[in-house]
């Protein structure tokens, strides 16, 4: 005796059968991302060559078509465009000489990218993605943006910022020197400042012996620009909050991911942070698009050469044209 389908059955049947024919009306401008399903997209094994640079470029324009197309929902478009984005990433991390960690930030108020329609797709933390991201690498001179956070917790508690501060962490900060970040990590210790970043939900920073450079990951960076651009403890003082945001754009080592913004958004705002130590090279940055869309990419990179940003430099433009297009 046949036995009927039950009514939830039957909602559930009737569902996927609506989602099918979605992808079948929109077809290559939705399902298909040049030549590959979404699905394909996750799956597919990449090695790092000039064809896969010459397809992600392309992706991009299908996928800017995607983020307009009426027929699909908002979440169908974040995972279009995250799929591709961590493609990518998968790409030229495989090799595990790159980091990469990236988080979208929402559109800021009142701007183009804020009232356009396409503006629930970047709801911050919609489309963030990472390759390598926990991995901790030799941090370089990224280690002066932990510096900053503990001296600004420092000064919440009462520590008194003299002139020498104003000047040397300028300096640490814009030309990169080492003096003042030095001579906190002697004041303070690095068990003292280790514990206070794990206290923030980050990794130590710094070690006790005299020949292990500090380590971070790109992660913890994403982490770090998130609360500083939010204006959150540790960096909740609007003076020195400032103060930070502002060193940043003016530091003077830009080849990195500056450059990558300014070939593709000559206008944006790029606030960054360098580092490089032997063949080690870094940049963690917040970006402000002419448009109004905002994002956080943190770089590391091993094996290119010393103090050659050239590799953070094709992978940041390539991360800002595939998430927010040309």
């Amino acid at each position: 005796m046949k036995r009927l389908l039950s009514k939830k059955w039957l909602l559930t049947l009737s569902s996927i059968f609506t989602l099918l024919i979605i992808f079948l009306m929109v077809g290559i401008q939705t399902g298909v991302i040049h030549g590959q399903t979404i699905g394909a997209l996750i799956r597919t094994p990449q090695t790092k060559t000039t064809a896969d640079a010459t397809a992600i470029h392309h992706d991009t324009a299908a996928l800017k078509t995607i983020t307009n197309n009426p027929k699909l929902t908002v979440t169908m478009k974040q995972q279009a465009l995250q799929t591709s984005l961590q493609k990518y990433l998968n790409q030229v991390g495989a090799d595990g000489n790159v980091a990469v960690s990236f988080y979208n930030l929402t559109p800021e108020a009142g701007s183009t990218a804020a009232n356009a329609n396409d503006a629930p797709i970047y709801t911050e933390g919609k489309l963030a993605a990472n390759v390598n991201g926990a991995d901790r690498r030799v941090a370089a001179s990224t280690y002066k943006l932990f510096i900053s956070a503990y001296l600004f917790n420092q000064v919440a508690n009462g520590r008194t910022w003299t002139s020498a501060d104003e000047t040397g962490f300028t300096e640490m900060i814009v030309d990169s020197a080492n003096d003042y970040s030095e001579s906190q990590l002697a004041t303070y210790g690095a068990d003292t400042l280790n514990a206070y970043y794990q206290q923030l939900g980050w990794g130590a920073v710094f070690s006790n012996a005299d020949d292990t450079p500090a380590a971070t990951s790109t992660n913890d960076l994403v982490a770090l620009l998130k609360k500083l651009q939010a204006g959150t403890a540790p960096f909740n003082q609007d003076f020195y909050q400032e103060k930070l945001l502002t060193d940043m754009s003016t530091q003077v080592y830009r080849d990195g991911i500056p450059a990558a913004v300014a070939s593709l958004t000559p206008d944006a705002t790029v606030q960054d942070k360098v580092g490089w130590y032997e063949d080690y090279n870094n940049d963690a940055a917040i970006m402000t698009l002419p448009d109004g869309q905002r994002y956080l990419l943190a770089i590391m990179t091993k094996g290119v050469g010393y103090m050659d940003f050239s590799e953070i430099a094709t992978i940041a433009q390539k991360v800002q044209q595939i998430v927010y297009g040309n």
